[in-house]
């Protein structure tokens, strides 16, 4: 293994990481938007769960 490919590996486990925490984020934000929303003005269309 090269410093390139070592290079490589790392740059795509961090890349990784990141699009999971951020689905994380997005689906905490989603779930806390859900529950403080005007009931009586918007209703709940169902949660899409294709990422």
């Amino acid at each position: 293994m090269n410093f390139k490919d070592l290079e490589a590996k790392i740059y795509k486990f961090v890349c990784d990481e990141a699009c999971e925490l951020i689905a994380q984020i997005l689906t905490m934000i989603d779930d806390m938007l859900l529950e403080k929303r005007d009931k009586k003005e918007y209703r709940c269309k169902g949660k899409n769960t294709q990422i």
